[in-house]
């Protein structure tokens, strides 16, 4: 059975579906088994949707800019 550690740094992986059937197998079997870990899975699940969610970079910053010639011009 995989290790807690081993869940960590496989988190990305798993949710890209980047593992085989037989990692994919081991790290579910670990989740059931191991409550801390179904709950980091849960919470890195929901931060990268939530990153995915975010704008680019360049809309980003083009948003803060209209932010700040608003507020310079207070």
């Amino acid at each position: 059975m995989l290790k807690c550690s081993e869940i960590v740094a496989q988190a990305s992986d798993y949710l890209e579906k980047e593992l085989s059937f037989s990692q994919r197998l081991q790290y579910q079997t670990h989740l059931l088994m191991c409550s801390n870990c179904r709950r980091f899975s849960r919470q890195f699940s929901a931060a990268v949707i939530m990153i995915r969610q975010l704008p680019p970079t360049s809309v980003a910053k083009q948003r803060l800019d209209e932010v700040k010639t608003k507020i310079d011009n207070l």
